[in-house]
């Protein structure tokens, strides 16, 4: 079996992709589930949750007619969102400033600041 990257306590992880493709294989019928935890040297209950994970997002993108995104990707998107919102709250602001400075440089008369001589 190859080479998985390891957390800071020294556990095995695993992609998504993988857990994905170990448990079709379960679903296809080509190992049981106890038969894949010994192949992988986790224990059953990891294997039972990766595939009760996996039924329940396939239950509901059907159930909603969507695709299922991971829950990683959603809060980096709403981060993303935030982080942008900020932005639109700064620069609408920066706007107010500068029409209101500009109404009131159009209120002055043209010579104002001028020095005569």
């Amino acid at each position: 079996m190859g080479e998985f990257r390891r957390g800071a306590d020294g556990r095995r992880l695993f992609t998504t992709a993988f857990k994905k493709e170990q448990i079709d294989r379960v679903l296809r019928g080509e190992i049981t589930l106890s038969g894949l935890a010994r192949e992988l040297d986790v224990s059953s209950s990891v294997v039972r949750k990766w595939k009760r994970l996996f039924e329940q997002g396939a239950n509901t993108a059907v159930a909603a007619g969507e695709d299922v995104v991971p829950a990683r990707l959603l809060r980096e998107a709403e981060a993303r969102i935030r982080e942008l919102e900020r932005a639109l709250g700064r620069k609408t602001m920066e706007v107010e400033i500068l029409q209101a400075a500009q109404a009131e440089v159009k209120k002055r008369p043209s010579w104002y600041g001028v020095l005569r001589p």
